[in-house]
């Protein structure tokens, strides 16, 4: 009798394959391998939210200083609107009034020319055209009415320097939009004697000359001493207000008696 058995050819098998079974290596759980991604994912996004961050920055820097910071540094002409009390009315009438005038500063030849137009709604202000040359120390009015030239001394404690106006007319003009608005203020008077005539207006500078070129010309000298003029004199004077500062000016203008 033959008997059959398989138990041996199984064994044999078995111990076969766990002879060939290869060795183990070490495999990280899944959880790892996602951590790892989660923080270089995590890492990338900052990067690239820090290089666009600064990109816009940049960009945001260029175009303030392209569109914004050099034209005001170019800016030179101003429409200026400025209300004062006239304080040379009754003290106890102090009438609010309007100036209006056309501002052109040059910084490069540090001068500022002031231009109050006829159009002016205020009775008080005559037409006339101011040059502040600093470089020259000098102060040009030319009465439009008149068509005459004055010339004097620059009151440099009165007359703001064109970067001191400039940057004034820059600050109210962000505050209020297109025009340099100035809120309420006062008004100052000056007196000027006109003292001799100016035969030769070349001597004064080139902007002093461009304006007075052709017109009768005289210099002036302020009145130290304050008076009241008097109705007979109020013929031979005259009164130009305008604002170069904080404040409006009026300065009067008289003939020599």
């Amino acid at each position: 009798m033959v008997k059959i058995s398989c138990a041996t050819i199984n064994g044999i098998k078995a111990e076969k394959e766990e002879r060939e079974e290869p060795e183990h290596s070490y495999i990280p759980p899944q959880h790892v391998g996602v951590s790892r991604r989660s923080s270089l994912s995590g890492l990338c996004c900052l990067l690239i939210a820090l290089i666009i961050s600064t990109c816009s920055l940049v960009y945001a820097s260029i175009y303030i200083y392209r569109y914004y910071i050099i034209p005001q540094a170019d800016e030179s002409q101003f429409r200026c609107n400025v209300y004062y009390e006239d304080t040379l009315k009754a003290p106890l009438k102090h009438d609010r009034e309007e100036l209006q005038e056309n501002v052109n500063i040059n910084l490069q030849n540090n001068y500022e020319r002031i231009s109050i137009n006829a159009g002016n709604t205020n009775p008080h202000t005559r037409p006339a055209t101011i040059i502040h040359d600093f470089n020259k120390g000098l102060t040009a009015y030319h009465d439009i009415t008149l068509d005459k030239c004055y010339i004097s001394v620059l009151n440099s404690s009165i007359v703001l320097p064109p970067r001191n106006l400039w940057k004034l007319l820059i600050n109210v003009k962000l505050r209020t939009g297109n025009e340099a608005s100035l809120p309420q203020t006062y008004m100052v008077q000056e007196e000027m004697v006109v003292s001799e005539q100016v035969m030769n207006t070349r001597v004064f500078g080139v902007f002093i000359h461009r304006l007075c070129e052709g017109k009768p010309t005289y210099q002036i000298r302020r009145r130290l001493t304050r008076r009241r003029i008097a109705k007979r004199e109020e013929q031979i004077c005259h009164s130009i207000r305008h604002f170069e500062n904080t404040f409006v000016m009026d300065t009067l203008i008289c003939d020599a008696p």
